[in-house]
């Protein structure tokens, strides 16, 4: 029998099988073991810097990334504004996910942040301070390439103390919203990610990946693939306010015919991949799903979807395992 949430996501549909109420889908968590087969947090062995322009609002921001603690997990910081306040990277503080995800707490706010949230992911790293001079992140080539250059600059260092928490799913979750769908399935081997791009009839405009993720597969397949709008939907981009940093390099368009063009001058644009449309949605799953502060391991299906099914995936992910974590406790103290 499948469950229905209606009331928390309004028009989204939420379905777990076999389960009753609200509790819909739970996640068994895994502390791992101290031992050669898993490997402690990590974070960057020392300060690295970049300077550059936001892709959004075009405004030059510079970015400075600090090592950190265990259990610190990544933060980010606007040293630019009184106090320098601090902005954790968690689904709790997502407050618009429009084009872009954008962190906000107690009056300061930072966006932009999917894709170096995707190499911090894709590499690894459980804790690193952010420092950032202004509210948008620095767009680099439009990709997450910057940022993984940046983590191999400072190097990793590895906390053998402190064991990693994987979350391994055994119930299904399925997110829908106006014709798009997240599904999360059972997966006990780590994490697999699929995307099926789909913007209309033409098969030119279809696309799909499926990428079983770790730092080679990042690295090689997803990390350097570039943002894009389908060129259909720049007028809303502009009616947004967004995408004054928009250079021939950092973003390309989809025309209705499949081909690609560059933003500015309309010209053919030369793609790192031919299907380097779907590995960026893949790219920005990796991200967006990270904001639950932990490694995951499930399959994960995205059918048209977006910033705002990953982001309603991931607070799901992150309130089960909170209520799966209570359980335990109340179990502890029993015995």
């Amino acid at each position: 029998m499948e469950a229905q949430d209606r009331n928390r996501y309004g028009s989204l549909l939420f379905r777990g099988p076999g389960c009753h109420g609200h509790c819909s889908a739970v996640l068994k968590r895994e502390v791992l073991a101290r031992d050669s087969l898993h490997r402690g947090q990590r974070t960057i062995g020392r300060i690295v810097e970049y300077h550059g322009r936001g892709l959004f609002h075009g405004q030059e921001v510079s970015i400075r990334l600090r090592p950190q603690p265990p259990n610190t997990g990544i933060q980010f910081q606007r040293v630019d504004l009184p106090g320098s306040p601090t902005i954790p990277a968690g689904v709790a503080y997502v407050k618009d996910h429009k084009r872009r995800i954008l962190l906000a707490r107690e009056g300061a706010a930072v966006e932009g942040i999917e894709h170096i949230m995707a190499a911090v992911s894709g590499l690894g790293i459980d804790n690193v301070l952010v420092e950032i001079t202004g509210k948008e992140m620095p767009a680099g080539d439009g990709s997450s390439l910057v940022f993984v250059q940046l983590i191999r600059e400072a190097g990793v260092v590895e906390h053998k103390e402190a064991p990693r928490q994987i979350f391994t799913l055994y119930r299904t979750i399925t997110l829908e919203n106006d014709g798009a769908r997240i599904t999360a399935v059972p997966y006990d081997k780590g994490l697999e990610l699929s995307y099926h791009m789909d913007f209309g009839d033409r098969s030119v405009l279809r696309q799909s990946y499926t990428l079983p993720l770790n730092e080679e597969t990042f690295s090689q397949q997803i990390s350097s693939a570039r943002t894009f709008s389908l060129s259909s939907g720049v007028g809303e981009f502009i009616k947004l306010g967004l995408g004054k940093g928009v250079t021939e390099e950092n973003c390309f368009l989809i025309n209705e015919d499949g081909t690609a063009s560059t933003p500015i001058n309309k010209k053919r644009a030369s793609l790192r991949f031919a299907d380097e449309g779907v590995r960026h949605k893949l790219l920005d799953m990796v991200g967006d799903l990270y904001l639950t502060g932990m490694e995951l391991r499930a399959r994960v299906t995205g059918t048209r979807s977006g910033h705002l099914l990953n982001v309603l995936l991931a607070k799901k992910i992150v309130e089960l395992a909170e209520a799966e974590s209570s359980l335990s406790r109340i179990a502890d103290a029993k015995v």
